[in-house]
């Protein structure tokens, strides 16, 4: 099957122009709790004149040109973390750290302090002799989390004669996950003149093709089939799909930006490998492709979005992209329900939107939230329903969903919507003792955000809180004792007392549980770095502590020592972001 001029049009047109990248994301909606600037001393660079006055023997020459790895695009004063991040961090050990950091981390709060991590302007660790190159490790890293115009707008503050080849590997990759192919093999072209990377040929190959030149990639990829018998055979079995010299892939392919941009010049759908397995820059990539199917596109753009690398408002208008008929709309709660996944929420979504009566729009919603806490994407859920959620009244009529309304309003950052549900729900309390049980309920999520400071934290709200779940049964006695674990060492953590007869509630569980424990190396690392005051280590040591599960599917212990670590280092915000997710995303 050869590469026909209409899909070569098909490629040209949905390219995104690098001269207008889209917002970054992140930035547009609210996080909860929005971390603060830490607050670290900047450091004092000594001054040239210092060490020369009333020195005639020594002439002043030009000043020392900046050092390039300390670029970033957040001074201290613009929310950065300031010049002490690296301090007493040693650059093998940071170098390592950042190798094995999981930049799939199933956590937004996880992907906003690593972005904030790179892109802050500060003096790199000390380099040794085998040292790597921290702006290019950094710049690595931007890629990876799917930051694609972070990534552009750091590399623009770069000079031409610090971009590496490898850096230029990194905007190549960029330019295709974004779509700008024009650009990208421009890039391209210039960089197969100056030597034979097998990266360049594969990428000259994928050019040509979309170029329309058939012949001339046929050969280029002869040549690279020559070339080395260790490369990635799953690229050359999908170029000769390209060039319809096969029929069909038998290998799997590696989800990066080569094989994306070639697949897309297929007709061979997105792997489902890539779907359940792939980061966020591929899944971002995925979700941004006119040129793939809707269904697929919003799977991966609710991945994307989970691991940050994709707005909940993108993934709105994604699911209002979504086509159903009038019945599925009215009886949306029973469809979404048999449909499940991305698309039963997207039905649930658009339904709400159009229902007029504001208890069945509560309804609808209700269902999205428990719909998406199976999947634990409850804050997701939570964001791209913000519009309808707001416009709930609060009334009698729809006071049964008071709280997944009110997590809901919390988890969005509508704060004062979520204040006036929290009052309502307080005033009833004192009258009914449901309602008293779901303030109970509410108070460790209330307390941890800071939302209301007029509600404080007494030892006795945790036995409270426990007073307030059900045990139905013996599976349900262990997922409430499962919960309090993780609710108990989270506000221990944060600074809140847990009472001795808090904790002896703890008592009545198995004496020896199976959970998910960090690595001695990690465990140990981490604690000297908090107790040392290194920033930058500990930061890396926190994300690669919680795994690529994140702060839900941690251990307690493990979170525990995460936002001790966090906190002792003056991160405390970034440590209630963490321990918010952790809590709503397992029901709490």
């Amino acid at each position: 099957m050869n590469v026909s001029p209409t899909k070569i049009l098909c490629v040209a047109l949905v390219a995104i122009p690098l001269a207008f990248p889209r917002t970054t994301t992140l930035a547009q909606e609210p996080s909860v709790p929005t971390p603060s600037v830490l607050d670290t001393k900047p450091f004092n660079y000594p001054n040239p004149k210092d060490d020369t006055e009333n020195r005639e023997d020594i002439s002043i020459g030009e000043l020392e040109a900046i050092d390039v790895e300390s670029i970033g695009l957040l001074a201290e004063g613009d929310g950065g973390l300031g010049a002490d991040l690296w301090n007493r961090s040693d650059r093998h050990q940071v170098e390592m750290l950042v190798s094995q950091i999981p930049t799939k981390i199933r956590s937004r709060a996880g992907h906003n302090l690593l972005k904030l991590l790179v892109l802050s302007s500060t003096r790199p660790p000390k380099k040794n002799g085998n040292s790597l190159d921290f702006l290019q490790v950094r710049l690595k890293v931007l890629v990876d989390l799917g930051e694609f115009e972070s990534f552009v707008e750091l590399l623009s503050k770069v000079p031409d004669n610090a971009i590496t080849e490898d850096i230029k590997k990194l905007n190549a990759d960029v330019l295709l996950l974004m779509g700008d192919i024009e650009t990208g093999c421009k890039l391209v072209d210039t960089q197969v003149q100056h030597g034979e990377s097998l990266y360049w040929q594969k990428a000259l190959f994928i050019c040509q093709l979309m170029n329309g030149e058939t012949a001339r990639a046929a050969l280029t990829l002869s040549l690279l089939r020559e070339q080395n018998d260790d490369l990635d055979t799953g690229f050359l079995e999908l170029g000769s799909l390209s060039l319809g010299e096969i029929s069909a892939l038998s290998t799997a392919l590696t989800p990066n930006a080569l094989n994306f941009a070639l697949l897309l010049g297929t007709e061979e759908h997105i792997p489902d490998h890539w779907l359940l397995h792939a980061g966020p820059a591929i899944q971002r990539a995925i979700a941004e492709s006119a040129t793939i199917p809707l269904a697929t596109r919003l799977v991966a753009a609710e991945h994307a979005a989970e691991m940050g690398a994709f707005s909940a408002t993108d993934v709105g208008r994604l699911y209002r992209l979504m086509k159903f008929n009038e019945d599925e709309l009215d009886n949306a709660i029973t469809v979404a329900e048999r449909m499940g996944g991305a698309m039963g929420r997207a039905l649930l979504h658009q339904a709400s939107r159009q229902k007029q009566k504001f208890e069945q729009r509560a309804a609808l919603l209700l269902a999205s939230w428990g719909n998406s806490l199976t999947t634990g994407n409850v804050i997701l859920a939570a964001l791209v329903n913000n519009e309808s959620f707001l416009t709930l009244p609060i009334d009698n009529q729809i006071a049964y969903g008071a709280p997944q309304i009110s997590r809901a309003l919390l988890a969005s950052g509508s704060t004062e919507e979520f204040q006036l549900w929290l009052n309502f729900i307080d005033e009833s309390a004192e009258i009914d003792a449901i309602f008293d049980n779901v303030l109970s309920s509410l108070m460790p999520l209330v307390v941890i955000t800071k939302v209301d400071t007029a509600r404080s934290w007494y030892p006795q709200l945790a036995e409270r809180w426990w007073n307030t779940i059900p045990i139905s049964d013996t599976t349900g006695a262990s997922r409430n004792l499962e919960q309090a674990n993780r609710l108990f060492v989270i506000l221990d953590a944060l600074g809140y007392t847990i009472s001795q007869s808090g904790w002896n509630l703890l008592l009545g569980g198995p004496t020896v549980v199976t959970t998910k424990v960090p690595s001695v190396g990690i465990r140990y690392s981490l604690n000297k770095a908090a107790k040392t005051k290194q920033l930058g280590s500990t930061i890396l040591l926190c994300l690669l502590a919680l795994g690529e599960g994140g702060p839900v599917e941690a251990g307690p212990l493990a979170l525990g020592s995460v936002l001790r670590s966090l906190r002792h280092v003056g991160l405390e915000n970034h440590a209630q972001a963490l321990a918010f997710e952790a809590l709503v995303e397992n029901g709490l």
